[in-house]
């Protein structure tokens, strides 16, 4: 007992992160807490079971961020697209739940066939589980992310430095993208060498057979890596062992059509630039490139965001004590309240039997050619609308925006991109062992092999999180400051 007590004298202080700003284009945003504590005690200077400095830098990284002590760190404001990180956050909480539970009659549509009557399968409900849903807002919000800033200079005016920013943004973005894909590249490559990717539910199909030898089964992802970044190709890849990073390339080309886009019409007039980037959006959706619709949809929300500021802020100044008629301000709610459940029913479109569910089977007629005839194509067509249409209602409806700005939001949307790195592997290799065997301490049969697989998820999904949270502090924050750092060094110094 008497060792137990020393080492809990070295353990770090836990604390409780207050959040109070994320906003999603500001890589440099930190996490904050502040709490008034207690002094630790401090053990003897000559005792003999100090812990070296270094063990307790490491104790203290592997850590979860909410448990440090970030005092220190400067509080961090709330701004007015906070919270489109709190929906980053969701939205990848939403595909890990897709991973979790996956399985085929899932994504079928309510009363698409007989026995498909669970209500989890209902329009709206089914959002629980609909992962390409969340990775369509994901698309809209990078769009937005990084035009964001670039559109506020070119109404300013400052052309220059629109296209500093822009080069800059583009220089950076490779390394910022696929530099936290490495370490998942290679942790899955040895758990697949030491054989502990994949049992139980979870496949082992679509993963690399084991290599000879570790430096192959590593060495195996570079023609994988290579493959992801190559621009030209623009087929769905899933990469074995890792297949949700099939986002990855086409977010690599989606951010390069912005930049390109934003740059081509930085010149414009405002009213025409917007006009523009509508007319690109319908004719990639058109074309069939939904994708690319989604990318540029977030251009036309960050102008929408800034033309609405204007207009505020110079009827603030003619109109001060002035208040828009009530009629008015009750069809603006209503008419975006409208589009909010508009958007989230046409986001439920199943990926299976759509034609011939409930709610979905009149909207199929009216689906375009290029989508016809696929029904994952088809899928991806409407909850693209309903991905616009989600994130333009929360844009102008400010009360959808509060519960993403809370902590849990804001938390979950900084620890968002490398949670939805690792969390595949996560589950090949914890989730396998822990739901597994949760699952064989219960009696065989329903409930009981619901009650194991919940209470296996229940315990695996912490480990995710804080796996998730350390490679976001490691190298998913790492890569942006490397990226910040390279560029720096390779830019032309101002004459």
């Amino acid at each position: 007992m008497g060792l137990i007590h020393r080492l809990l004298l070295f353990l770090p202080a836990h604390y409780l992160h207050r959040y109070e700003l994320l906003t999603p284009s500001d890589s440099n945003a930190h996490d904050d807490m502040s709490s008034e504590l207690k002094e630790p005690l401090s053990p003897p200077t000559s005792s003999p079971t100090r812990l070296p400095i270094w063990a307790k830098s490491i104790l203290t990284f592997i850590s979860p961020s909410f448990l440090q002590n970030n005092s220190k760190k400067p509080l961090r404001k709330i701004t007015e697209t906070s919270y489109l990180n709190g929906v980053r956050g969701l939205a990848a909480s939403l595909v890990y739940i897709q991973h979790l539970l996956y399985a085929h009659w899932l994504h079928t549509g309510y009363s698409s066939s007989p026995g498909r009557d669970s209500l989890i399968q209902l329009p709206i409900l089914r959002l629980l589980f609909s992962g390409r849903f969340m990775v369509a807002i994901f698309f809209i919000l990078s769009g937005y992310v990084l035009s964001y800033k670039p559109l506020q200079l070119a109404r300013s005016g400052s052309t220059k430095t629109l296209y500093d920013n822009l080069s800059s943004a583009a220089f950076r973005r490779t390394p910022r993208l696929f530099g936290p894909v490495v370490p998942a590249m290679f942790s899955t490559a040895c758990a697949v060498y030491f054989t502990c990717y994949g049992a139980e539910n979870f496949s082992r199909d679509g993963c690399m057979p084991k290599a000879g030898s570790l430096w192959r089964q590593i060495g195996g992802y570079i023609p994988v890596l290579s493959r992801m970044l190559d621009p030209s190709v623009w087929q769905e890849y899933y990469p074995p062992g890792l297949p949700h990073l099939w986002t990855l390339p086409m977010e690599f080309r989606g951010s390069m059509v912005v930049f390109l886009l934003v740059l081509g019409l930085g010149n414009a007039k405002p009213l025409y630039r917007l006009i523009l980037l509508i007319f690109f959006a319908l004719v990639f959706l058109h074309l069939g490139r939904w994708e690319m619709f989604l990318f540029t949809s977030g251009p036309i929300l960050a102008e929408m965001r800034i033309y609405r500021k204007e207009k505020s802020m110079e009827f603030e100044r003619d109109s001060p004590y002035s208040k828009k008629p009530i009629y008015k301000e009750t069809a603006r709610v209503a008419l975006w309240t409208g589009m909010f459940l508009g958007g989230l029913f046409l986001g439920s479109w199943p990926a299976f039997q759509a034609c011939t569910s409930l709610g979905f089977r009149h909207f199929c007629a009216l689906t375009p050619k290029p989508y016809t005839g696929d029904e994952v194509a088809q899928q991806y067509f409407w909850i693209s609308i309903g991905a616009f249409l989600l994130l333009l209602s929360f844009e102008n409806l400010e009360i959808l925006q509060k519960p993403f700005t809370s902590k849990l939001a804001m938390y979950m949307g900084d620890i968002s991109y490398g949670f939805y790195i690792v969390h595949w592997t996560m589950l090949f290799t914890v989730g396998t062992v822990v739901i597994g065997n949760c699952k064989r301490w219960l009696p065989y049969g329903y409930p009981n092999y619901s009650v194991g697989f919940f209470v296996g998820a229940a315990i695996t999904t912490p480990f995710v999180i804080w796996v998730g949270d350390v490679h976001w502090r490691a190298f998913d924050d790492g890569a942006v400051k490397c990226a910040r750092w390279f560029n720096v060094k390779c830019a032309r110094k101002p004459e």
